[in-house]
């Protein structure tokens, strides 16, 4: 059987990245059966980028910014292909990334297929070979999606900058769920842990290949800041509440490794205090600035595992409400 691709590109404030991104998958080797851009900006740049483009259809998320999953659900809901397979607006593909991903569907119980991205960084092909996008006992998720393990591996979630699903695997767990806000992080694992917990196969295929360029957050911030810390302790909670459930284990465990992850910021919070330079009129200040600063991102990380449980009551309440189950 051929597989049709549909291709879910979501958005938010990055024009440039778009002509880019739309101008590598209109060079790939096999077409892909068609090309969609949901796009949440406030403004019109994006959607005269993609006037420029006149195969690939424009949509609009009027929600706002920090709704990915929900521009993924639009994507989603508009496109009829097999696959359907997303990428990151900052995501470049490779000529040959449609058929690597198509041919990752070798095994029907294959539902999801994924591959590298890129970063640019020295190593990263070698780095994490042994553990590529792996849900480990704690609850914590592993990366490592720019590896390249030479074969095509089993792993537990893909990553949403590169990743495919058989459109019918989705249906039956009722599509792609929102309320991952912020950064959205996690929003794509929650996808690939549902599925897995179905009873699906998801697979990464490492010649498929994205060059991810990491832009600048359309929503403001930047990677790996105080609000991205937040965010990512919030939502993890969240999905791992919603997926597995509150008697599930990997949630004190995951709460346990954060907790203990603190004491990394507390060290450097001490290191940076105790490098005053006596010799700089401004180095006790400096000093202080940065030890304040290390203790800072120690307390997003808290305050967000803090707001995830409230914000998993929630979005566990609206799963049960949008299912039918009381």
């Amino acid at each position: 059987m051929i597989l049709r691709v549909s291709v879910v590109v979501a958005t938010y404030g990055r024009p440039n990245h778009i002509r880019t991104c739309l101008t590598r998958l209109s060079e790939l080797i096999t077409a892909p059966f068609e090309v969609v851009v949901v796009d949440g900006s406030p403004d019109t740049l994006t959607r005269d980028v993609v006037a420029e483009f006149p195969d690939v259809a424009y949509l609009r998320n009027d929600l706002g910014r920090g709704t990915t999953p929900e521009s993924r659900q639009i994507g989603f809901a508009a496109t009829t292909g097999e696959v359907i397979a997303f990428v990151d607006d900052d995501a470049f593909v490779e000529p040959e990334w449609l058929d690597e991903l198509v041919a990752g569907y070798y095994d029907s119980a294959i539902v999801g297929v994924g591959g590298r991205a890129l970063n640019g960084i020295e190593g990263e092909d070698t780095r994490g070979l042994d553990e590529i996008g792996r849900l480990l006992p704690d609850g914590r998720l592993t990366g490592n999606f720019a590896a390249d393990p030479g074969r095509i591996v089993d792993v537990d979630h893909l990553l949403g900058a590169n990743m495919s699903f058989l459109r019918s695997a989705i249906d039956a767990i009722g599509g792609i769920r929102g309320n991952y806000p912020g950064t959205c992080l996690c929003e794509e694992s929650d996808i690939s842990l549902r599925l897995a917990r179905a009873g699906g196969r998801l697979v990464f295929a490492p010649r498929a290949i994205v060059h991810h360029v990491a832009a600048p957050y359309g929503i403001g911030g930047r990677r790996f800041d105080r609000r991205w810390l937040y965010y990512s302790r919030r939502n993890h909670i969240v999905m791992l509440a919603r997926v597995f459930g509150w008697t599930d284990v990997r949630i004190p465990r995951y709460v346990g490794a954060t907790l203990r992850g603190q004491s990394t910021y507390l060290r450097l919070a001490g290191q940076r205090l105790l490098a005053r330079d006596p010799d700089q009129p401004d180095g006790s200040l400096r000093s202080r600035a940065r030890f304040i600063g290390a203790l800072t991102r120690s307390g997003a990380e808290l305050v967000g595992l803090a707001a995830g449980f409230p914000a998993a009551f929630f979005a566990r309440g609206q799963d049960r409400r949008g299912s039918g189950v009381r």
